[in-house]
């Protein structure tokens, strides 16, 4: 290796292309096991970001689903889990008609198993009997929502079984807003299930119930566990011998809990050490799934403590645990069966790692296998960014109590250097949801700023997950405010301690994440020099009128205290909508859309760019055809990432990409 070239922060050279960002790899939606194969959806940005279902026996993969079917749910909106794989054959939901259709492996033969109208939308969560057509004990639990009335709050949903030879229909569970997380227990003599109403949203007070089953007869419905707005509940599992098992934050940590079956008592497994740990993760996308039983007395889990997963292995007859060291720490998702009594498949990433597809085998010596990684880009460990979780003390807006947190990635080049004592522009990213997290797992968007000379922090502000129910509420009444000030406070933090260039501050943000990235240019002008919104907010109110049913009731109680009248909602709409105080924005603004969001409509970029032009600001919206909430398409992927790369160079290293 050569002498370093010599180079400002942000003009360096890097083998990351934007055409490698956009089009290269895919992207694991869902994974699942039967007869000790391992199945995984992969969304492939070259095939206009197709579902295709993957087989592996070993470690060869090979496609299994014919080219005219996209595996897809869009429940919720967000969807996810949409395939489960039991007994040789695989059930999902394709994007097209939203209908379940059972597939054989072997032959590759589709069964269309519901066929209703369009304006239903399917997922499976679970099987039982053997699946065959012949078989009139083979059922299916499934969650239906209705859009035959499209208005989010005409919109139903209901938990119902399937039954693959009649193809009848039963209800199971009706009348609340949301079911999910539906299993049969492994003799198929019990069910469990989630569900919730609004205000809640699923990681404020979800609710487990559990009943009796018998071929397509429900009874004996029991409430477990959960209370609305004070308990969540999620990921029910049934162990060997019938104990359910789930997590709760009743104690203000998601841990982990048993239900004996009989009395349905609930106990904490008591795992000592790890009481402020979190076992769960909020469930925006269905399929959440972070422990598992391997045998009646052992269970796999991993947990999160300052946004890195961890793996222990779990004696359940007297709650003593061992870790398990394995280099995955960050997009945990377990195939909710197990290989074997010792083995697992999963899906995840770690520092140095892509998001892959792997094994985990614990028997006398540990052993992760990969099967395939997200992206075939062999990255040089030399140009990795390596991941520092940082805490630091708020010092904008008006909650200046306790920490909050990043991950902070330094600029990382071989072949170049900086000159002697210059400091690195820095991209602020800000995550979606708000209830969300950003982990430590390798993202290829991270590394491709840093493998260029920029400095990235990602914020986990309050109301972020994985830090505990308290850190996750401080935002309730306090959207677009605390927030806001805590990716602000993080930018001051870095500037104190010398990391980078105050005046080189840009704001990036997906969703909720675009929204703060409005509300920091206006709050904060003299902090950033540009912002990148990505499908974000700029009036909330409208987008409290306009949303879709899951998160129709979940701003106001992020944007408002218990009992605000009238005026104060709309007091705080006004304050709280940057489109409505855009003349205060100073730095150059980018907005990217998609023209079929259905989450945040392309009239919140519209009215944000007019109303930035209005105060004679300078805006730019570019709008992606045929996208919704996230870019699925490689075109559009490669035109994201290259329009905003224009932006930093003219917001961020002034230079004037005209000349370029």
């Amino acid at each position: 290796m050569g002498t370093p070239i010599t180079a400002p922060f942000g003009q360096w050279k890097s083998p990351i292309s934007s055409t490698l960002l956009g089009a290269d790899g895919v992207q694991f939606e869902s994974i699942a096991t039967s007869n000790g194969k391992v199945y995984v959806v992969e969304g492939r940005p070259k095939e206009q970001g197709r579902g295709c279902i993957v087989e592996y026996s070993g470690y060869e993969g090979r496609d299994i689903l014919p080219a005219k079917y996209d595996a897809c749910t869009k429940i919720h909106e967000y969807g996810g889990a949409s395939m489960i794989a039991f007994n040789g054959y695989v059930v999902f939901s394709d994007r097209e008609t939203q209908d379940l259709h059972k597939l054989d492996p072997s032959t590759g033969y589709v069964e269309q198993i519901t066929k209703t109208a369009t304006a239903l939308r399917y997922v499976c969560t679970s099987a039982t009997g053997s699946l065959s057509d012949d078989q009139a004990d083979s059922w299916i639990l499934a969650i239906e929502e209705d859009h035959t009335k499209p208005l989010p709050s005409e919109v139903r949903n209901r938990l119902v079984a399937v039954n693959l030879q009649s193809k009848e229909i039963v209800n199971i569970a009706s009348g609340d807003d949301f079911y999910t997380a539906a299993q049969f227990s492994p003799d198929g003599s019990k069910i469990c299930w989630t569900q919730w109403s609004h205000p809640d949203m699923p990681w404020t007070g979800a609710r487990l119930y559990v009943a009796k089953w018998d071929n397509g007869q429900v009874t004996d419905v029991h409430h477990v566990s959960g209370v609305p707005e004070k308990e969540s509940v999620s990921q029910p599992q049934w162990g060997f011998d019938n104990t359910l098992y789930f997590t709760s934050d009743s104690s203000g940590y998601w841990q982990l809990y048993r239900a004996h079956v009989d009395t349905l008592e609930c106990q904490r497994v008591s795992l000592h050490g790890l009481e402020e740990v979190e076992f769960s993760q909020p469930d925006w996308r269905l399929g959440n799934c972070t422990y598992m039983c391997l045998t009646p007395t052992k269970m796999i889990a991993s947990y999160t403590k300052n946004a890195r997963w961890s793996f222990i292995l779990i004696d359940l007859s007297n709650d003593s645990w061992q870790e398990v060291n394995v280099p995955v720490t960050d997009t945990i998702v377990l195939a909710c069966n197990p290989l074997s009594d010792t083995k697992i498949a999963l899906l995840g990433s770690s520092e140095t790692t892509f998001s892959t597809v792997f094994t985990l085998d614990i028997a006398d010596t540990v052993k992760l296998n990969a099967l395939k990684a997200s992206s075939e880009f062999s990255m040089p460990s030399s140009l990795v960014s390596k991941p520092e979780h940082i805490s630091f003390p708020r010092v904008h807006g008006k909650a200046l109590e306790g920490m909050a947190h990043a991950i902070f990635y330094a600029p990382q080049n071989p072949d170049y250097q900086p000159p002697s004592g210059a400091s690195p522009p820095l991209i602020v990213c800000v995550h979606g949801g708000p209830t969300s997290q950003t982990g430590t797992g390798l993202n290829i968007t991270d590394q491709y700023w840093t493998s260029r000379g920029y400095a990235v922090v990602w914020v986990n502000y309050g109301g972020s997950s994985g830090y505990g129910r308290a850190y996750r509420d401080i935002l309730n009444g306090q959207w677009g405010v605390l927030d806001t000030a805590d990716a602000a406070s993080c930018v001051s933090y870095l500037a104190s301690t010398g990391r980078i260039d105050q005046n080189g501050v840009g704001i990036r943000g997906q969703s909720a994440g675009g929204y703060i990235v409005l509300q920091a240019l206006c709050d904060y002008p003299d902090l950033f020099s540009g912002g990148n919104s990505l499908y974000g907010i700029g009036n909330v109110k409208t987008l409290c009128e306009d949303t879709h049913k899951f998160e129709s009731h979940y701003a106001f109680a992020l944007l408002f205290d218990p009992g605000a009248d009238h005026a104060e909602k709309d007091r705080i709409f006004r304050e709280r909508s940057p489109c409505l105080k855009a003349d205060k924005i100073t730095a150059p603004l980018l907005l990217l859309q998609g023209d079929k969001d259905l989450v945040v409509p392309m009239n919140q970029a519209e009215e944000m760019v007019e109303m930035m032009k209005k105060a004679g600001h300078d805006a730019k919206l570019v709008v992606f055809q045929g996208e919704g909430h996230g870019f699925r398409q490689a075109k559009s992927r490669i035109a994201a990432v290259e329009e905003e790369e224009k932006w930093w160079e003219k917001g961020l290293l002034k230079i004037d990409t005209a000349d370029l």
